[in-house]
């Protein structure tokens, strides 16, 4: 005899063509399992991750990669060096632009050099069209390409 007071949270509309979860109801997937939606298209309805939700601290590593970044904000701008700290005309730039690699090469050839943002140049531009170098070295012995990505970014 059944029991007429089980009432199934999970289960499949008529038909066959529709899970259902009712409130209260989960579906779980354990280890070596995976919902796969390659096929298909995963609409969230009104239970949409919230803006500001989802933080570095909360993804995993390599989570996130280069390409939830538009191409076309990535600059890759060239100027030499400077003796001394202070201003680097870099046509291109816009306040705001977050300064991601500096790689330098001594102008007669050589090895490459790679700049930490924010030790020897500043890791944001401040200026239209220039980049500070923040450093007292002399680098005026060397061009620079700077790749840059838009502060929204």
């Amino acid at each position: 005899m059944s029991d007429s007071t089980y009432q199934a949270k999970v289960y499949e509309k008529q038909g066959g063509d529709e899970l259902i979860v009712a409130s209260g109801g989960k579906i779980t997937v354990e280890a070596g399992g995976e919902i796969d939606i390659s096929a298909g298209t995963l609409t969230p309805g009104t239970n949409a991750i919230a803006d500001a939700a989802v933080t570095t601290a909360k993804l995993a590593p390599g989570a996130a990669t280069l390409s939830k970044i538009d191409p076309a904000g990535i600059k890759c701008l060239a100027a030499a060096g400077k003796n001394g700290a202070g201003a680097i005309a870099l046509v291109g730039a816009t306040i705001g632009d977050r300064l991601i690699a500096v790689v330098g090469a001594p102008t007669a050839g050589g090895a490459l050099e790679v700049k930490v943002p924010g030790t020897d140049f500043e890791a944001a531009a401040t200026v239209t069209d220039q980049i500070q170098q923040v450093s007292a070295a002399n680098l005026s012995t060397k061009t620079y390409v700077f790749i840059l990505i838009p502060a929204a970014a």
